[in-house]
């Protein structure tokens, strides 16, 4: 048998065709795809600098903002570090808000080619990216993704000379276009010490 088509089945198979194609879309948007996307809930930062040399000597430095930005200050430890010394610096991040806490450094590092952790030094507190200072101390990341650009919960810490003012660490979000700069993506969190090394 002939099957002729009328101009009224075409519009109709087009039709379907269209439901069918926005369905897939759609379920990709509100599925895995978006939610890998999404920035981290971050309260806490642990920072643990072991001596390279003496690996018994750490010093512990936490920063914990429960409420989030614009609530109550966040809860700070200072850093104290010696000069001309390496330190192998871990980074731990946490959700405490949630119970147990959910360990974001797990999530980082099963989506380390989506984010990286930077470590900067600077004499003012709340200064602009661009105001980041190399005097301080030589930062240098020991873990990397599967394309090789570095991540930044491992990092290699030798300071320098004596120095005195800010300590931050900042967790960029990186899902398109990481390239191991500052640039893509938006900051998952960001945590500023006041460190003094002497």
């Amino acid at each position: 048998m002939k099957r002729i088509f009328t101009s009224r089945n075409c519009i109709a198979i087009f039709a379907a065709a269209a439901v069918l194609a926005f369905s897939a879309c759609k379920k990709e948007k509100q599925g895995d795809h978006e939610h890998e996307n999404e920035n981290e809930e971050i309260t806490t930062v642990k920072l643990t600098f072991t001596n390279a040399a003496t690996p018994a000597e750490k010093v512990i430095a936490t920063w914990k903002d429960m409420d989030g930005t614009g609530g109550a200050a966040p809860q700070i430890t200072p850093i104290n570090l010696k000069a001309n010394t390496a330190y192998l610096l871990a980074t731990e991040l946490l959700d405490e808000r949630k119970n147990p806490a959910d360990n974001v450094t797990e999530e980082i590092e099963e989506e380390s080619d989506e984010h990286r952790i930077f470590h900067l030094f600077f004499v003012n507190a709340n200064a602009q990216v661009t105001d980041s200072v190399t005097t301080a101390a030589t930062v240098t990341p020991l873990d990397k993704d599967v394309k090789n650009l570095p991540v930044g919960l491992q990092v290699h810490v030798a300071t320098k000379g004596g120095f005195k003012g800010y300590f931050r660490m900042v967790v960029r979000h990186q899902p398109t276009g990481k390239d191991g700069t500052y640039g893509p993506g938006s900051s998952d969190a960001q945590a500023e010490f006041p460190i003094e090394i002497k």
